[in-house]
């Protein structure tokens, strides 16, 4: 009985000695999506971040877990710096198995200056004697890339900030209109309404590159084809050389017939809708841009309704009149150009009262 007694203590001792020095499985960081790394594109804001669902493993219990962030300048790893925004200890200490959700922030600027890739290191550690450690590798790779800056104004040096600005296939539609790009010759235009587009080209070399950029006030188009109207009791019938006129205003030039006249003359009036009202000028004005536009409408007076002479049944039978019209936020420059008082029924191709107009801005 004295030797059973001493071969259970003996069994007993080995059992605690075994499990005093058991082996535990190294610890395993596995995460999805099931990638280790990609290319960041410039252009391509999608590819600036991920987010990791991350598993740490540890068959000896979760001791420790660790991320660190290496940023690869030129081709040289700077400093190792801790990632603050790690998961606390007391959320996984003595686990065996820890969920954690990693996402970065990049912004483009992370990967100006000369940076070739940023790279996120995961380390656990377990509780075993050994303190057995696993680490694995997030990698961003990036191309050197420079900072091109647009600096858009108009004619009297005043800031533009909703232009439309592009630069290869990237635009931007309002400031700041900062790119990133490699090295190399690049094609630009910038594009805003009532203002030439301006293109050129830029060259990256290297460094960094602000490209001013100043708009002219957008030259006028030539005159538009004829704008017909006619009197509103009258659109059953109104021809004007064979044409069939159906409406008695216009919404691009803001004019609108009117419906009681002075005998001998025709008034247009301002549609309530659209346009704030009429401001006479000279036939032979000379503008050339939309600015001019605006400036002679400020200058002069406007009123809400004009009258037009005509005579009756003789084609071509006016007296021109040019005029500015504010239509929303636009200026149009109008001129009449034709008048016609007809029969409900003519043989030369004019039938009721219609008015002829054109119109550049």
């Amino acid at each position: 009985m004295r030797t059973v007694k001493i071969l259970l203590a003996l069994f007993a001792a080995v059992v605690v000695f075994n499990s005093c020095n058991k082996e535990y499985e190294a610890p395993t960081i596995t995460w999805e999506p099931d990638k280790m790394s990609q290319l960041v594109e410039m252009s391509d804001e999608s590819s600036l971040n991920q987010a990791l669902t991350v598993t740490f493993t540890a068959e000896a219990g979760i001791k420790d877990i660790k991320i660190w962030r290496n940023t690869w300048l030129n081709g040289v790893a700077s400093p190792t710096v801790a990632i603050v925004d790690g998961p606390a200890i007391s959320a996984y200490e003595g686990l065996t198995s820890y969920e954690y959700a990693f996402a970065t922030n990049h912004t483009l600027e992370d990967f100006q200056g000369g940076v070739m890739k940023i790279v996120y290191e995961f380390e656990v550690t377990d509780q075993s004697e050994e303190a057995q450690t696993t680490t694995k590798e997030y990698t961003f790779f990036a191309w050197e890339t420079q900072a091109v800056t647009f600096v858009i104004k108009d004619a009297a040096d005043t800031e533009i900030t909703d232009a439309k600005v592009t630069l290869g296939t990237e635009s931007k539609t309002a400031a700041p209109y900062v790119f990133y790009v490699e090295d190399g010759t690049y094609d630009y235009t910038v594009e805003k309404e009532g203002y030439a587009t301006v293109t050129g080209q830029v060259v990256v070399n290297d460094a960094a590159v602000e490209e001013t950029v100043t708009l002219q006030a957008n030259l006028l188009a030539d005159w538009s084809e004829k704008i017909l109207i006619a009197h509103p009791s009258q659109l059953g019938y109104a021809t004007y050389a064979d044409t069939r006129v159906e409406t008695a205003s216009n919404d691009v030039i803001g004019v609108e017939y009117k419906q009681n006249n002075t005998a001998g003359t025709a008034a247009i009036i301002v549609p309530t809708a659209n346009c704030t009202g009429f401001v006479v000028i000279a036939n032979d004005a000379a503008y050339t841009t939309s600015d001019d536009l605006e400036a002679a409408y400020t200058a002069g007076t406007a009123v809400t309704q004009l009258e037009l002479g005509f005579t009756y049944h003789a084609p071509k039978a006016y007296a021109e009149k040019n005029f500015i019209a504010k239509v929303g936020n636009e200026y149009v420059w109008v001129k009449y150009v034709d008048g016609h008082v007809a029969p409900s029924a003519t043989s030369d191709g004019y039938s009721g009262n219609t008015l002829a107009f054109q119109y550049k801005k």
